[in-house]
């Protein structure tokens, strides 16, 4: 008799004890402790010998502070109530503040050297997988601030942009939603008016959200503009002329690719608008809402338990090749992931890399539907991704939000066809076909539009604060141009925490970037060979730009709107064969 899978995660393995762990705060006492010394060493560093050390020690602290923070995210995230796992949360940010002084230290240390130490490092053997790091930073001296500026911006960093994106989740996770007698958190009640399959019940809960937003809205324009002036206030002090800077060199592309990517989403814009208006007629609706989007017309009947959807991933991963496999059946046996749905448990999902373990933690809220089954597979994509970089050296491992998510959105791919082929009932294949789209419109057309209110805000940040009015309108503006909606959500830069990411500026538009660029990958997967190539791309997506990896990989030039407008192809292939099969279909 077969035993059904544990859907609750196995954090004990990597720290016994949990929001009590002696074993973490251990951790966390010997890799503070290493810091200081390795700052003095650095400045110390003469030989080559000496440098190289330097550089080996300094990954290595990287990788143990990192994991460090990665488990507490988890502890933070399996019960939001813990305040306990708070704390821990707050002593990683300040672990990873003094580890981030050493990379700081680093690269004044790189400033010192001249070209015939540079051209020793670069031949230096054990330093081979990092050397497109290493040129990165040779060619980055000369807009580097001189050491103790940086060191001083790390440091204002913890009780400022950090700060603020702390104080926001605080007053965020406070906002309670009271609806019909019922006391709702903030994230309870945007699913419930998202989610809940009656148009009445998402109104009224999307209507209660509005009000408390409304009643708080004062504070959260207070706590965006203090965390953006902050943040522009550094891109100040490093004379950087575009606010996007940082986007485009955290993600490694270049802003010629993102301008060609944006003009290419705007070009199929047309055909999005033709879907929406579809969908508003099978719904029986004049026009869709903000509370309709992610609402289907069509819902499939069937259920797919957590065994079942277990099973399909696997069958698809190893199709796709035996590692992948592996990969899904380690997870699954193994604890790696939370299921499990916990009203306190935080909303939507994520992949935490653990690599001293070479091992992942996912968590997701697994509810038995089909949505549920492809964000399990697009979590799995990134803990693949994960093995694949983890026995790199920590410099060759960073790889940006746009690379980190296209292998998520890639094992997304190869589930979703997969469940549509196998579809026995019409429901089911129209429901899995409306999801496909969906799932691209939030990618071409939603973050977009959330991209778009960033930039204009940020350029309007520079000149003064805006008041919440301010935003409120600015997002309801740009959303319109967007998408033609009968009522929009004008506090969305309240409720959509990237906003205040510390270390993700313009935080959305890298998940497009990944899709696409996950497109064009996923269209060349049927040629024989491309699984070692697959693997290969994502061993250098650690070192190489998303520019580099296209022309290397794929023989493309993503400055060229050419390619993204093929990544878009699969996605308007998809809307054509929606309107096709719904042309007789009206509520």
């Amino acid at each position: 008799m077969n035993t059904a899978l544990n859907q609750q995660w196995d954090l004990a393995s990597i720290y016994d004890g949990g929001a009590h762990s002696e074993a973490l705060a251990e951790h966390i006492a010997a890799v503070s402790d290493r810091v200081e010394p390795t700052l003095q060493r650095i400045k110390e560093g003469s030989s080559m010998t000496s440098v190289v050390e330097i550089i080996e020690d300094v990954q290595d602290i990287v990788t143990q502070a990192f994991q460090i923070d990665e488990f507490c995210i988890c502890l933070a995230s399996e019960d939001t109530s813990n305040q306990e796992a708070a704390k821990w949360l707050d002593r990683s940010h300040q672990l990873q503040a003094k580890v981030e002084s050493l990379s700081i230290e680093l690269k004044q240390l790189f400033k010192s050297l001249n070209e015939s130490d540079w051209n020793e490092l670069f031949n230096r053997e054990e330093l081979t997988t990092i050397q497109p790091y290493l040129h990165n930073q040779k060619q980055n001296i000369d807009g580097q601030l001189l050491q103790p500026v940086e060191d001083a911006i790390n440091q204002l960093s913890i009780n400022g942009i950090k700060g603020w994106e702390d104080h926001f989740e605080k007053l965020f996770h406070q906002l309670r939603v009271h609806i019909d007698g019922e006391d709702l958190s903030i994230n309870e009640a945007i699913i419930k008016s998202m989610l809940n399959p009656d148009r009445e019940i998402r109104k009224e809960t999307a209507k209660a959200v509005e009000r408390t937003c409304a009643e708080n809205a004062h504070a959260f324009a207070s706590t965006f503009n203090h965390f953006a002036g902050f943040r522009l206030d550094i891109y100040r002090l490093r004379e950087w002329s575009n606010v996007q800077t940082e986007l485009f060199e955290k993600n490694k592309i270049s802003a010629q690719a993102v301008e060609s990517m944006m003009n290419a989403i705007q070009g199929h814009q047309e055909k999005v608008r033709a879907f929406l208006k579809r969908k508003a007629e099978v719904m029986g609706l004049e026009k869709l809402s903000y509370y309709d989007l992610h609402q289907p017309a069509f819902t499939s009947k069937s259920k797919v338990t957590y065994d079942e959807a277990a099973s399909i991933i696997q069958k698809q991963f190893h199709q796709f090749s035996s590692t992948f496999g592996k990969l899904a059946d380690t997870s699954f046996s193994e604890g790696w992931i939370d299921a499990e749905p916990r009203k306190t448990k935080q909303f939507g999902g994520f992949c935490a890399s653990i690599p001293l373990e070479r091992e992942s933690r996912i968590l997701v809220t697994f509810e038995e539907n089909y949505q549920d089954l492809v964000t399990l597979a697009h979590e799995l994509g990134h803990a693949y991704h994960n093995s694949v970089l983890q026995p790199l050296p920590a410099f060759a491992q960073k790889t940006g939000t746009g690379l980190a998510e296209t292998a998520s959105t890639f094992a997304e791919n190869l589930v979703l066809d997969a469940a549509k082929k196998e579809a026995e009932t019409e429901d089911d294949q129209l429901g899995l076909l409306e999801m496909q789209i969906s799932n691209a419109i939030k990618y071409v057309t939603i973050v977009p539009s959330k991209f778009d209110f960033e930039k204009r805000f940020y350029q309007q940040r520079e000149k003064d604060k805006l008041s919440a009015e301010e935003l409120t309108t600015l997002m309801v503006e740009t959303e319109k141009e967007w998408l033609d909606l009968e009522e929009y959500d004008g506090y969305h830069w309240m409720t959509i925490p990237h906003f205040y990411s510390s270390d993700q500026s313009f935080f959305n538009i890298p998940y497009t970037i990944g899709y696409l660029f996950s497109n064009g990958l996923y269209a060349l997967s049927d040629q024989e060979g491309f699984a070692s190539k697959y693997d290969e791309l994502l061993k250098h997506s650690g070192s190489l730009s998303i520019d580099e990896l296209a022309e290397r990989f794929l023989g493309e030039d993503i400055k060229d709107q050419a390619f993204w407008n093929r990544a878009l192809e699969p996605v308007m292939t998809a809307i054509d064969d929606f309107l096709e099969k719904t042309k007789t279909l009206r509520a």
